[in-house]
């Protein structure tokens, strides 16, 4: 089922480069650190990031309805994913185990390769949003997702100083298939 839901979104394939890019902490540190206005420049090469970048570099859509971390979503939306048990205990922020047992393997995909905060213990709402999307039960715009995602780290890593720097970085992988993706169009290996 879950191996499905992602190929027919078109997102099989981004996990498959994410597991195949070796990620660069500090290419990642620096390209946050030092992006503006949706631009960064790195050993004089400008990268630009977008969310039309983002789904040319990740063969993801760049359609649906334009969702960001921070966005609420309404209550009656978790029900049919939280066991009974914990219904009238719910808040923006939840312990994993009141997911249902048979979501919780595609929600812990979507925290691995589109949230990527390491954070398994707790789910967000955005967790439940990622997951009606995949799940065909509310559409989202996942570039759109990733480019809001990349800006927040940008912004919190921009205001600390670089040993806390590395404790707000994620999206190791999708910031090295934005650098690739531009240095192949420059035809630089």
């Amino acid at each position: 089922m879950t191996v499905s839901f992602f190929k027919h979104l078109g997102c099989y394939e981004f996990c498959e480069q994410v597991k195949r890019v070796q990620h660069h902490p500090e290419l990642t540190r620096l390209f946050v650190a030092n992006l503006h206005d949706k631009k960064v420049t790195l050993a004089g090469v400008t990268f630009t990031v977008s969310s039309s970048i983002i789904a040319i570099a990740t063969r993801i859509s760049n359609v649906g309805e334009k969702c960001y971390k921070a966005q609420d979503l309404d209550e009656h939306y978790y029900e049919p994913y939280i066991k009974s048990k914990y219904r009238n205990e719910r808040k923006r922020t939840f312990p994993f185990r009141f997911v249902h047992d048979k979501y919780a393997p595609m929600i812990k995909i979507i925290m691995k390769y589109f949230t990527c905060e390491g954070r398994f213990s707790r789910l967000y709402n955005y967790h439940i949003r990622l997951f009606m999307h995949f799940t065909r039960v509310k559409m989202m715009n996942i570039p759109y997702f990733l480019f809001r995602n990349t800006e927040k780290v940008a912004y919190i890593v921009q205001k600390n100083p670089y040993p806390q720097q590395m404790n707000s970085i994620y999206h190791y992988s999708l910031i090295k298939m934005i650098v690739l993706h531009h240095l192949n169009l420059l035809n630089i290996s």
